[in-house]
């Protein structure tokens, strides 16, 4: 397949690929892609259901099944999250914040696979690349972030954003899905450094006041808001995109949709090997060294 920078630092259209015959050379390739680019684009897919959940499989063993977001469940597909938005009662996205898919696990996701059924004109994604980001911080900074670990949950972020219908906040405190992850992680396919703080499940700075602990993530936030680093994707009913979950933070936009639906399905891998991890004091040393 071939493969087309969408911006000097993020993403990449492919052409010349259908996800529902993917070789194990190509799904090479396609990891090897991914884990260059962040997040890929492929128009014009459409795949089914069992189509979309091959596809999540070529990068990892497990696919995710959302703590709390309506599913294919009942059509006998628990992981396929369907993503709808009507804009006709002002409804609610749990889309419309700059995040990490369900960090508040000890092993998050490692890549999503979405899919567009229907999107109107103007609610696009958006995704910023968090290895740019941390590197794109001066060095006083980058040492600071990679000195913090941060606590990541659930039910607050349920709390804070407003997601979560009230009769199924009790069961999600019930959960106790929680995490505490470096600020800073080392990338497991990569290698790069990547600023690992989000909009989303981040609750606090683990042992800072939350006085203190509030001005270091609204630092990380805005970092990750640079347009140099961000990339932004018009959706086209079929198309696809493919992401780092670890490596980038994305951004669904809302738009002015008015009484338009907006519709996507998908499906994320996941791996009990791999949690996000920190080499501190090498990463440490590395900034520091001349």
């Amino acid at each position: 397949f071939d493969v087309t920078p969408a911006t000097p630092v993020l993403g990449a259209y492919l052409s010349g690929l259908n996800l529902a015959e993917v070789t194990e050379a190509a799904a090479e390739e396609l990891r090897a892609a991914l884990w260059r680019y962040g997040v890929l684009f492929l128009r014009d897919q459409h795949l089914t259901p069992e189509q979309l959940t091959a596809a999540g499989y070529l990068f990892g063993p497990q696919l995710e099944e959302h703590t709390f977001g309506k599913t294919m469940a009942d059509e006998g597909h628990p992981e396929v999250l369907v993503i709808e938005q009507m804009q006709s009662d002002r409804a609610k996205t749990t889309t419309d914040i700059w995040h990490h898919d369900v960090t508040a696990r000890q092993n998050p996701n490692l890549v999503s696979v979405l899919q567009a059924s229907e999107v109107p004109f103007g609610a696009d994604t958006m995704w910023t690349s968090a290895a740019a980001a941390f590197e794109w911080l001066p060095d006083a900074l980058k040492v600071l972030f990679l000195s913090l670990d941060v606590e990541h949950d659930t039910a607050y972020m349920a709390l804070r954003h407003d997601f979560a219908p009230a009769d199924k906040l009790a069961d999600l405190v019930a959960l106790g899905e929680s995490a505490i992850h470096p600020a800073v992680i080392r990338h497991p396919f990569n290698d790069r450094l990547c600023l690992f703080v989000g909009n989303g499940y981040t609750k606090r700075i683990h042992g800072y006041s939350a006085e203190q602990g509030e001005h270091l993530i609204k630092l990380a936030i805005e970092q990750a808001k640079i347009p140099e680093i961000q990339v932004r994707f018009q959706w086209q009913p079929g198309d696809i995109a493919i992401w780092d979950n670890l490596g980038t933070l994305h951004y669904g936009v809302t738009g002015d949709l008015r009484n338009q639906k907006r519709l996507l399905h998908r499906v994320a891998a996941w791996s009990p090997d791999i949690r996000p991890s920190l080499d501190r004091q090498a990463a440490i040393d590395a900034v520091m060294t001349p």
